[in-house]
Order: structure tokens, then C-alpha cells, then sequence
């Protein structure tokens, strides 16, 4: 079992990183798989044997071949590498602890207040885009009367 500092502290903060880097380290192995099988021929022999073909797992219609096997290792890894090493680091922890402290100290407003305040930055936007495009219109008229003038 893994030592957790101040378990009882910051668990949402903590679930959120777990979760986010363990999400980036699932979409690093399947890149890694990804590349693998997608390697030149040569290299497809030093890493396969006898290609990327393998047994098929019917569950999840993969097929099971040394590409597969290296890419969970790293996601196995990495994954428990980020708890022990990132999240299980008293700086961190604690940097995750203060964070879920000042989330729950802020006061979020209510569905109406956030329906009216994102209308009025809708209705500010299309007046400043109607201003910008007739000011754009009025200067490209004055140009253009300036150019035939001269």
C-alpha cells in the first residue's frame, strides 16, 4: 500500500491530478502503440520477431503482441510512478491540500447569475463587432474618396 501524506486532507484536488495525468499517461501509451506498429520494417522485426501480429483478445478486439505488452507496461508505470512520486510528495500534497481549501472558499454564483452576466458579454461583443466593422467601413470609404482625390 502506498504511504499518502495527510490522507484525510485535499481528496478532490487529488482525484482531479490523479485522474488528469493518468488520462495524459493513457494517451501517451496509445501513441506509443501507436508508433510501434507504425515502425519501419527493420524495426518491426527488432521489436516483434514475427510482426505486430498476435493473439486477438476478443473482450476488446486488440491484439495481444509485444506492442501492446510495452505500452501497459508504461501506462501501468506511469501511473503508479505519478501517485508515488507526484501525488504522494508532501510538497505537492500540500500544494493540492491549500488548492482544495481556497475552491471551497469561493462563492459560485447561481445558474442566473452566470446566464446573465455571459448575455451581457454577448451583447457588449456584438456591439463592439458591429462598431469595429462600420468603423472599418467608414475608414476603407475615406481611403477610397482619398485615392481618387489625389
Amino acid at each position: 500500500m502506498l504511504n499518502v501524506y495527510k490522507p484525510d486532507q485535499g481528496m478532490l484536488t487529488r482525484w482531479i491530478a490523479f485522474w488528469s495525468i493518468t488520462a495524459l499517461v493513457v494517451w501517451g501509451g496509445i501513441a506509443l502503440y501507436d508508433w510501434l506498429v507504425g515502425t519501419t520494417d527493420f524495426a518491426r522485426v527488432l521489436l516483434f520477431e514475427q510482426g505486430p501480429e498476435g493473439m486477438l483478445i476478443p473482450v476488446i478486439d486488440q491484439r495481444l503482441n509485444w506492442a501492446f505488452v510495452c505500452c501497459w507496461i508504461v501506462v501501468l508505470g506511469g501511473t503508479l510512478g505519478v501517485q508515488k512520486f507526484i501525488l504522494a510528495n508532501p510538497r505537492n500534497s500540500d500544494f493540492l491540500i491549500t488548492t482544495d481549501e481556497e475552491v471551497r472558499k469561493v462563492t459560485w454564483p447561481s445558474w442566473k447569475d452566470a446566464y446573465n452576466s455571459a448575455l451581457v458579454v454577448l451583447v457588449f461583443v456584438a456591439i463592439l463587432a458591429v462598431f469595429l466593422v462600420a468603423s472599418d467601413r467608414v475608414v476603407e470609404f475615406l481611403f477610397g474618396l482619398a485615392m481618387k482625390i489625389a
